[in-house]
C-alpha cells in the first residue's frame, strides 16, 4: 500500500533540490521538470522498495542518471540530424550536378545547331561570362543586337529542353 503522505513529505522535500541539481545538467527547465517528474512516477510506483532513511540519495542518483540518458539521447539525436543533413546535401549536390550536367548538354546540344553570331554571342555571354555591352564593344555592334541574338539563343535552349 502507498503511503501518500509520505510520498507528498518527499516531493516536497526534495523537488526544488533535485530541479536545480537537474539543471545544472539540462539548461532547459522543461526538460528539467520532465525529468523530475519520470523520477517521482518512478518513485510512486515503487514506493514499497524506497527506504525512508536512504531516498535522499536515491532520488539525486535517480535524477542524475536520468539527466545522463537525457544527455545521451539528445547527442544521438544530434548525430542523427548531423548525419541526415550531411548525406541529404549530398543528395542535393549530386542532384543539382546531375542538373547542371543535362543543362550543359541541352546549351552544346542548341550551340551546335545555330549560326553565327547568335552562336558566338551565347558562347561570349554565358561561356566566357561577358557583359552584353563589352560583346557589343567586341563585336562591333549594337546592345540591342546582342540581347535580341541572346533572347533568340535563349529560346532555342528553352524549347530544346522542354522537347527532351
Amino acid at each position: 500500500m502507498r503511503d501518500e503522505k509520505a510520498f507528498d513529505e518527499i516531493f516536497r522535500l526534495y523537488y526544488r533540490q533535485l530541479f536545480y541539481f537537474a539543471n545544472q545538467y539540462i539548461p532547459d527547465p522543461d526538460d528539467c521538470h520532465d525529468i523530475l517528474s519520470a523520477v517521482f512516477e518512478g518513485v510512486w510506483r515503487n514506493f514499497e522498495d524506497v527506504h525512508q532513511d536512504t531516498v535522499k540519495s536515491f532520488l539525486f542518483s535517480n535524477v542524475k542518471n536520468k539527466c545522463i540518458d537525457f544527455l545521451r539521447h539528445q547527442n544521438l539525436h544530434a548525430q542523427y540530424v548531423d548525419f541526415v543533413n550531411t548525406h541529404s546535401e549530398i543528395y542535393i549536390d549530386a542532384r543539382e550536378y546531375d542538373q547542371q550536367e543535362e543543362h550543359e548538354r541541352i546549351i552544346a546540344k542548341v550551340l551546335d545547331g545555330i549560326g553565327e553570331p547568335t552562336r558566338s554571342i551565347l558562347v561570349a555571354c554565358y561561356v566566357d561570362g561577358k557583359k552584353y555591352r563589352q560583346v557589343a564593344d567586341e563585336m562591333k555592334i549594337s546592345v540591342s543586337t546582342v540581347k535580341k541574338h541572346m533572347v533568340r539563343a535563349l529560346r532555342m535552349i528553352r524549347e530544346r529542353k522542354w522537347t527532351l
